[in-house]
């Protein structure tokens, strides 16, 4: 992969189970957006019913709840790299389809 190119992924994720993406030594990336099938409220309120942290292996610092629709109103730019990956949480009562999309910045 280069600089520019497009990072993404969508799997199934069974009920209160992560998704992890690492990216390799010395690549840098942005993540873009993150969605489920699997939401909690209603229209327009809903949002996707999970967990996006930022994880290190140790530590977890949790970026947007399923629970607080005002952290879904704002862009994600969501930087990542070997050290500082993305660890996305199903808090969904059920296996859901989840995913992200974004661009190798190095």
């Amino acid at each position: 992969m280069a600089r520019g190119d497009v990072v993404s992924d969508v799997q199934s994720i069974a009920a209160g189970a992560n998704m992890d993406f690492q990216p390799g030594a010395g690549v840098e990336v942005m993540i873009t957006e993150i969605g489920s099938n699997q939401y909690i409220g209603t229209t327009p309120n809903k949002v996707p019913d999970l967990t996006v942290a930022l994880f290190d292996g140790t530590y977890l610092a949790i970026i947007r709840r399923g629970s607080e629709v005002a952290d879904w109103r704002r862009p994600l730019k969501l930087f990542l790299n070997n050290t500082n990956y993305l660890r996305i949480t199903n808090t969904a009562g059920v296996t859901a389809s989840i995913g992200y999309t974004g661009v190798q910045t190095k």
